[in-house]
């Protein structure tokens, strides 16, 4: 019999569970080359994005910069805390918390206008806000505006009587206004109401400084370094009570303190220079009185003590560049004095000519000034000398003597 095959089958056919199986195991090895083919892929993509683009950079939130400056301020680096501030406040313009820490960082870097500025942007958003009333106060205060600060801190007391830095700034403004009892009042206040505020015990200590308790202010201003032990200001000011009370070492070692936490400051190279000199350390003194100078060219007091010590030492070429360099800089309170020392240094240099114009200019403002006995004496004193130098007789025709 003859047999027909069916040609439409393979000619090895295999079983059915041998075909499934083998289906399986085509699509598992499909899907693993597919799964391969895209990992790479992904990774060939990462790659070409990684070499062609810069990894991006988190910019800060507003309320991140306010931390680091937060903790800046803690640290006593009230420079660095401004930028960051500043610019939180750009971003969130009528944030309260930004407005009032900003104003009280600049309060510290001297620019107590825009720190008043600023408590009015904090009252125009929240009238009831204390935070605004004392920025204010404050910022008046420390611009030379003690009677209005005044009424103002007492319109924030109104609203918020248990607001302690408002007492604060209250007692410093009725000191600075002579009214001597409402400021010990006003800090004793504040510490009823929180015995451990160091700003409190600080303006208490101003307080207690006006009336002649100088021991109490002592202690007040030690405690509150306690708690801030990193206030440069209440550094400064302890020390200053140490040297008017001849604890001098006490000052000289709160002042290298100071320089632990910042090498550079140059107020504290110049405060190390004036207490070295109190206690007759001339040499040490005059090396503080360079590093203050070379810290700060623009400061016309450490120019003018500069001055004084390379006068001191006969030093004429130095003191003459000192004091020209204070005269440069300051036309305030150091101008009269380094002017007219500057006259005597050229005189000692041998120049009569210059010496002796540069002491009728000096004359002239002094009396204008109304200056006191002891500078116009010393400015007569330098006039006459040259007057009867003979070395400068040679001079003479280039010089009119005249009273």
């Amino acid at each position: 019999m003859k047999i027909r095959r069916d040609y439409s089958q393979p000619f090895f056919r295999q079983p059915k569970r041998h075909r499934l199986r083998n289906l399986l195991i085509v699509s598992a090895l499909g899907m693993l080359l597919g799964l391969t083919l895209w990992w790479q892929g992904e990774a060939l993509l990462n790659m070409a994005l990684n070499l062609s683009l810069s990894p991006p950079t988190a910019t800060p939130s507003p309320n991140e910069r306010a931390l680091r400056a937060a903790r800046l301020m803690q640290a006593g680096d009230f420079a660095a805390a401004e930028p960051l501030l500043a610019k939180a406040v750009a971003e969130r313009p009528a944030h309260i918390g930004y407005l009032y820490e900003y104003g009280r960082v600049l309060l510290e870097l001297g620019r107590a206008e825009e720190a008043a500025a600023l408590g009015d942007a904090i009252i125009d958003i929240d009238a009831r806000d204390a935070r605004g009333f004392s920025l204010k106060a404050a910022g008046l205060t420390w611009a030379g505006q003690a009677a209005e600060a005044i009424s103002i801190a007492l319109t924030g007391l109104e609203a918020a009587p248990g607001f302690t830095p408002l007492y604060a700034v209250l007692s410093r403004a009725y000191i600075d206004e002579q009214r001597w009892t409402d400021g010990l009042e006003a800090s004793e206040r504040g510490l009823s109401l929180d015995a451990d505020d160091a700003d409190v015990m600080r303006a208490y200590a101003y307080a207690l400084q006006s009336v002649g308790a100088y021991e109490d202010a002592v202690s007040y201003l030690q405690r509150a370094l306690e708690l801030r032990p990193s206030y440069l200001p209440l550094h400064f000011e302890l020390a200053g009570l140490y040297l008017a009370r001849n604890e001098n070492q006490s000052a000289i070692d709160l002042y290298d303190r100071i320089l632990a936490l910042d090498a550079r400051n140059s107020r504290a190279l110049l405060r190390l220079c004036l207490a070295y000199r109190k206690v007759g350390e001339f040499s040490r003194a005059l090396g503080f009185c360079e590093d203050a100078a070379a810290e700060d060219p623009s400061d016309a007091e450490a120019q003018f003590q500069l001055g004084l010590l390379y006068y001191r030492e006969r030093q004429f070429e130095r003191s003459r560049d000192a004091f020209d360099a204070c005269v440069t800089v300051d036309a305030g309170l150091y101008d009269l004095s380094c002017r007219y020392r500057l006259a005597l240094s050229y005189y000692y240099l041998g120049d009569c000519t210059l010496g002796w114009s540069l002491l009728r200019d000096s004359l002239e403002v002094a009396r204008a000034l109304d200056a006191d006995s002891v500078t116009v004496s010393n400015i007569l004193q330098g006039l006459s000398d040259i007057e009867g130098d003979p070395q400068c007789l040679e001079e003479a025709s280039a010089i009119t003597f005249q009273d």
